[in-house]
C-alpha cells in the first residue's frame, strides 16, 4: 500500500510538473489559475492578521498643516504652470481653424500660403533677399530640400531634354523659339549633372500672415509681386482649395504633404541658402563706408587691414555721388584715428571747401614754395627688410625723376632723341656728388636739384673729357648735348616759370593732420601740365611718407589725368606696388574705368586697390564687369545705382573687399554733410561743427 501511494504521489508529481510546462493548455491554465487564487488569499489572511484591531490609514488635508500663504502661493504657482500650459497649446497650435478656398483663419490671424511653380535654372546668389526686407509684412518661408538619386536625376533630365528638343523640332508655330530655348537650358542642366554637380528636389512654401482679410489680400500681393520681380524671378500660386495641406507643408517640422516640388542643383540651393543672410563686414578699426542696403547693417571696412595693399579706388558718372562719399569716407578715415595724416590732390578746387572745413594746410603749388622733383628719403629698416634683396629705392627714384623729366619735354613738345642718354648722366652724376648711390644709407643726404644737374651740363660744356667713357669722340657730342639741356631747362632757374621746382622741397607731412596740395588751376580749368605737376606731388607724397611712423591716407581726385599718361605710369605703378610698406593708403577717384586698361602698368596699379567702389555708371556693361570680376546683378546694380539727390538722402554703391561685393547705401550725418558741402566762398569756417572753437583757438595761437 505503501508502495502504491508512493507511485501515486510520483505520477501526480509528474503530471503536475507537465501542466506546468505547458501553461497553454487546459490543466497548465487551471493550475497557474489556482496558485495565483491561492496566494491571493494568504496575502489577505497575512494583513488581516498583522492589522488586527489597529485603527486604518486616514487621509490628510495639507490644509490643515500648512499656514495659509504658503497655500495661497501654492495657488497662484498652480495657475502660473496652467497658464504656461495654455500658452504652448495655442502656439503649438491655434484653438480652431476656418479652412476657405484660397486663405485660413488659424487663431486670431488670417494666412495664406503660396507655392512656387516655377523657379529659374541658375538663381543669382541671394535672390530671395528682397523678400526678407519686406520688413513691414508678417510671412513664413518653408524650404524642402531633399538630395535626389545622382544616376535616377540624370535619366530624368535627359529624358526632359529629349522631350523638350522633340518638341521644339516638331512645333512650326511661335511658340517654336521658346520650345528650342527651354530645350537649349535643359540641355544645360543635364550637361551640368552629367559633370558631377548634385541635384536635388525642392520646393518652397510662402505663409503670408495679417490680422484682417483686407491686410492679407494687400499683404499677398506685396509677397508675390516681390517674388515675380529679380533678382527671384519665382511664379508663386496660391494653393487653390489647398489651404490645408499647404500650411502643414509650410510647418516647421512639417512634410511635403502637398508634394509640389522642382528639380534643383547645387548652386541653386547655395543661392537659396543666401538669401536670409547676406552678411556684412564689421572691421574692427575701420569706418564705415555705408549701410548694406539689404540688411541695413552698418558696413564697416578697415583698408590698412588688408593684406595684398592698402590702395581703392572710386568710380561713378558726374553726379553719382562718388565725390560726395569720397569726401565722406576721407574725413571718416583721418578723424578714426589720432596716428593718421589725410592729404588731398585733385585739380579742379572741388576739394576746397572739405580741406578749409578741416583746417588743412594748403600748399600752392604753382605758387613759391620749394617742390623738389629729385627728392629722395631714406627707407626705414623695417620696410628694407620688407622689400627684399631685390629692390633698388635708388633705381626707383631714378626711373621716378627720367619720368619727370621726360614729361617735361613731352608737354613742351621737344623729343629728347638721343639727347636722353646725356640727360641720365648729368642726373645720375648730381646724386653722385652728394654721395647718394644704390645704398640706403646715403639716401638720408640732401638730395640734388634740377639747378645741381644744370651745373653738371655746364662742366660737361667746359670739360667734357671728363665724362667720356672710351673715345674722345664722345666730347664734342656731350658738349653739343649739355649745350642744348641747358637752354631747355633754363625756366627752373631763378626766375624761370617753374623756378620753385628746382630748389629743395619745403613741406613736411610729419607734423599736420591734414594737406591739401592745390594745384592752382584757373576756374576749375585743366593745363597741359597737369598730369606733370600730379605726378611730382604723387612722387614727393611717397617719398615722406617713407619718413614718417604715421598712417598716410592719400586721396587723389580727377585720377584719369595721370593714369593716361604712360609716361608716368612706370614709376605710379612702383609706388602701388610698395605703398603699403609706407602705410601709405592711395585712394584714387575717376568718373570711367576705361584707363585702367588702356596700359599694362595702369591694369597692374588696378589689381594692387585692395577696395573697389562703384557708384552710378552707365558705361559698365559686360565687359568691364567680366574685368573686374563681377556677375549679372552686380553690373546691373551699379547701373541701376540711385544718384546722389536730396530727396532719396542717400545714393548707392556697390563696394568690394577681397573679392567680396556688398551694394550700400551712402548717408551722411547732418555735420558731416555740412562739412562736405562747406563753402568758403560763402560761409565762415566759424559756422562747421566745432568751427567756433577752431577759430578761438587760432586766435589764441
Amino acid at each position: 500500500m505503501g508502495k502504491l501511494t508512493l507511485q501515486i504521489e510520483r505520477e501526480l508529481t509528474r503530471q503536475l510538473v507537465e501542466w506546468l510546462h505547458q501553461p497553454t493548455s487546459p490543466e497548465g491554465a487551471a493550475v497557474y489559475a489556482a496558485g495565483v487564487l491561492l496566494s491571493i488569499v494568504i496575502v489577505i489572511g497575512v494583513q488581516k492578521h498583522r492589522t488586527g484591531d489597529e485603527p486604518q490609514d486616514q487621509e490628510v488635508d495639507f490644509a490643515d498643516v500648512l499656514d495659509e500663504e504658503t497655500i495661497q502661493t501654492g495657488h497662484t504657482e498652480g495657475q502660473l504652470l496652467d497658464d504656461v500650459a495654455e500658452s504652448h497649446k495655442t502656439t503649438i497650435a491655434p484653438a480652431a481653424i476656418e479652412w476657405e478656398t484660397r486663405a485660413a483663419r488659424v487663431g486670431e490671424q488670417w494666412t495664406s500660403t503660396l507655392t512656387i511653380t516655377d523657379y529659374p535654372d541658375y538663381p543669382s546668389d541671394g535672390y530671395l533677399s528682397d523678400l526678407f526686407q519686406l520688413t513691414d509684412i508678417e510671412f513664413d518661408l518653408t524650404a524642402h530640400i531633399r538630395p535626389k538619386n545622382q544616376l535616377r536625376a540624370r535619366s530624368e533630365l535627359q529624358e526632359i531634354a529629349d522631350d523638350l528638343q522633340v518638341d521644339a523640332d516638331l512645333d512650326k508655330s511661335v511658340r517654336s523659339g521658346y520650345l528650342q530655348q527651354r530645350a537649349h537650358q535643359a540641355a544645360a542642366t543635364y550637361n551640368a549633372v552629367e559633370s558631377g554637380t548634385r541635384v536635388f528636389d525642392q520646393a518652397l512654401f510662402v505663409t503670408v500672415r495679417a490680422d484682417t482679410r483686407d491686410e492679407l489680400h494687400d499683404a499677398v500681393q506685396s509677397v508675390k509681386s516681390t517674388l515675380r520681380d529679380e533678382p527671384a524671378s519665382l511664379t508663386p500660386k496660391t494653393a487653390i482649395c489647398n489651404q490645408d495641406l499647404a500650411l502643414q507643408s509650410a510647418a516647421p517640422i512639417g512634410e511635403n504633404v502637398i508634394g509640389r516640388s522642382a528639380i534643383a542643383l547645387g548652386g541653386a540651393v547655395g543661392a537659396l541658402l543666401a538669401s536670409p543672410h547676406n552678411a556684412t563686414i564689421l572691421e574692427e578699426g575701420g569706418v564705415e563706408f555705408g549701410i548694406h542696403k539689404d540688411t541695413h547693417s552698418p558696413v564697416v571696412i578697415d583698408p590698412f587691414a588688408r593684406e595684398n595693399g592698402y590702395a581703392m579706388f572710386t568710380v561713378g558718372d558726374t553726379g553719382s555721388g562718388k565725390s560726395f562719399g569720397s569726401k565722406q569716407n576721407f574725413i571718416r578715415s583721418i578723424e578714426q584715428s589720432t596716428d593718421r595724416i589725410g592729404i588731398i590732390l585733385e585739380p579742379l578746387n572741388n576739394w576746397a571747401g572739405v580741406a578749409e572745413a578741416l583746417d588743412a594746410k594748403r600748399i600752392t603749388v604753382g605758387g613759391t614754395l620749394g617742390l623738389n622733383p629729385l627728392e629722395i628719403r631714406q627707407t626705414p629698416e623695417h620696410v628694407q627688410r620688407a622689400l627684399g634683396e631685390d629692390a633698388s629705392p635708388f633705381n626707383e627714384k631714378l626711373d621716378d625723376a627720367m619720368s619727370f623729366l621726360t614729361n617735361y619735354f613731352a608737354l613742351r613738345g621737344i623729343s629728347l632723341g638721343d639727347r636722353r642718354t646725356t640727360l641720365e648722366l648729368g642726373l645720375q652724376q648730381a646724386y653722385e656728388r652728394r654721395g647718394i648711390t644704390d645704398e640706403i644709407d646715403t639716401h638720408g643726404n640732401p638730395s640734388p636739384t634740377i639747378r645741381e644737374m644744370m651745373d653738371v651740363f655746364e662742366d660737361m660744356v667746359a670739360s667734357p673729357s671728363e665724362f667720356v667713357v672710351r673715345t674722345n669722340a664722345e666730347a664734342n657730342k656731350l658738349r653739343e648735348d649739355a649745350t642744348w639741356l641747358l637752354g631747355q631747362l633754363r625756366l627752373f632757374e631763378e626766375g624761370g616759370r617753374y623756378a620753385n621746382l628746382g630748389r629743395p622741397s619745403e613741406f613736411n607731412i610729419r607734423d599736420e593732420k591734414v594737406i591739401y596740395l592745390d594745384l592752382a588751376q584757373q576756374e576749375g580749368s585743366v593745363s597741359s601740365s597737369t598730369a606733370l605737376t600730379m605726378q611730382l606731388l604723387i612722387s614727393l607724397v611717397y617719398e615722406r611718407a617713407k619718413e614718417t611712423d604715421k598712417e598716410v591716407v592719400f586721396v587723389i581726385d580727377e585720377a584719369r589725368y595721370i593714369m593716361q599718361d604712360a609716361a608716368s605710369l612706370a614709376f605710379l605703378e612702383t609706388v602701388f606696388r610698395h605703398h603699403r610698406h609706407h602705410d601709405l593708403s592711395i585712394r584714387l577717384v575717376t568718373q570711367t574705368v576705361d584707363e585702367f586698361f588702356e596700359h599694362t602698368e595702369s591694369e597692374a596699379i588696378l589689381d594692387q586697390c585692395a577696395v573697389k567702389q562703384f557708384h552710378h555708371l552707365d558705361g559698365m556693361d559686360e565687359t568691364w564687369a567680366t574685368e573686374f570680376g563681377l556677375n549679372y546683378a552686380q553690373m546691373r546694380f551699379v547701373q541701376d545705382a540711385i544718384p546722389g539727390n536730396e530727396d532719396a538722402g542717400y545714393s548707392e554703391a556697390l563696394v568690394g573687399v577681397d573679392g567680396e561685393w556688398r551694394g550700400i547705401r551712402v548717408e551722411a550725418m547732418p555735420k558731416e554733410k555740412r562739412v562736405i558741402d562747406f563753402d568758403p566762398t560763402e560761409s565762415a569756417t566759424g559756422s562747421l561743427p566745432g568751427g567756433e572753437r577752431t577759430r578761438r583757438a587760432h586766435r589764441r595761437s
